[in-house]
């Protein structure tokens, strides 16, 4: 008889479960999830990364010099190609000559070309600027 008066508080007192629904929502952009959630994403798991690329270069070698003078270069050559474009009646075009590189950019009439020159190996690169590259 103990046991019917416990028994049924107990089951008073429990009511009824509920159950909801259960939603799927995906959190990565690729599979519908929020857009704004992809570079956390991203962070998060290149923070986790640990596998170091063997073949990737290593910018801890260079020194300040070398970041300058890797802008030097790059400030010539943009001033080159601004002087050929303004100037396009110039005959030669501009030239830049370095150590090891003689580069040179000559207007064709329809475009430019910079022919860059090793001068250790003689090994000529042309890069047509503004043309076909069917044309010869």
């Amino acid at each position: 008889m103990k046991i019917r008066y416990l028994i049924l508080p107990l089951m008073l007192a429990t009511g009824s479960a509920q159950a909801g629904e259960l939603v799927y929502r995906p959190i990565n952009p690729s599979f519908g999830g929020d857009p704004l959630a992809g570079n956390y994403l991203l962070n998060k798991a290149q923070s986790q990364d640990t596998n170091v690329d063997p073949d990737a270069p290593d910018f801890g070698s260079f020194s300040e010099s070398d970041f300058f003078l890797q802008d030097l270069r790059a400030d010539l050559l943009n001033t080159a190609i601004e002087d050929a474009l303004n100037n396009p009646d110039a005959q030669g075009g501009a030239i830049i000559d370095s150590a090891t590189l003689d580069i040179r950019l000559n207007n064709t009439g329809n475009g430019f070309n910079l022919d860059i020159r090793d001068k250790a190996t003689g090994e000529v690169t042309t890069i047509r600027l503004g043309q076909s590259a069917l044309q010869p």
